[in-house]
């Protein structure tokens, strides 16, 4: 139910964004600086009107609004969002995955955790050279790390994958496995 609740919000985003109807919204989200954090984030959220929709729109609507809202956070943070997958405004833990609007290459990407469409934070402290939803249910979230040796190109991680787990404690994010070093050096990395 979780999945084609976030397959449906994705696919909504997706057309709003199609259309300009992120346009508003990424407005009122504007004056987020990127890395500026949890509470500035979780400001414009409330900024822009919360999580929820008015009395008569339908779920499929107010999903989709939650989510465009949520995509509008990510956006100010200097991300764009690529992954909705994971996202779900009714869970006790849901993801975007964002992919930094500079790059020229798809990395770094970062994981950006919610708790009822409000940002709690981030997958790590800083972002990976690419980071995947997997699976995830009310109160946890499964990201993939691709795995680099020290000599691989970008395009080319050789060292396979990390599924790293998260879970909302109640009052925060908990990270229930090990998260591979972002060292270019160590024997595999996440870079």
């Amino acid at each position: 139910m979780t999945l084609r609740r976030g397959l449906a919000a994705s696919a909504l985003v997706g057309a709003l964004s199609l259309t300009g109807g992120l346009t508003s919204t990424a407005s009122a989200a504007s004056g987020i600086s990127p890395g500026s954090g949890t509470s500035a984030a979780s400001g414009a959220l409330a900024a822009s009107g919360g999580s929820g929709g008015s009395g008569g729109s339908s779920a499929g609507q107010t999903a989709a609004q939650s989510a465009a809202k949520a995509a509008a956070v990510v956006r100010a943070a200097g991300y764009t969002p690529i992954s909705f997958g994971g996202y779900d405004a009714g869970n006790d833990l849901s993801v975007i995955i964002g992919l930094l609007s500079t790059s020229g290459d798809g990395h770094p990407q970062r994981a950006f955790l919610f708790h009822h469409a409000t940002l709690v934070g981030y997958d790590a402290p800083q972002p990976s050279a690419t980071v995947r939803w997997i699976w995830s249910t009310d109160r946890q979230v499964a990201l993939q790390y691709d795995l680099y040796r020290p000599g691989d190109p970008m395009c080319c991680p050789s060292a396979g994958g990390a599924t790293v787990r998260y879970a909302w404690n109640g009052s925060g994010v908990s990270r229930l496995d090990a998260l591979p070093s972002a060292a270019t050096s160590a024997a595999t990395s996440r870079r």
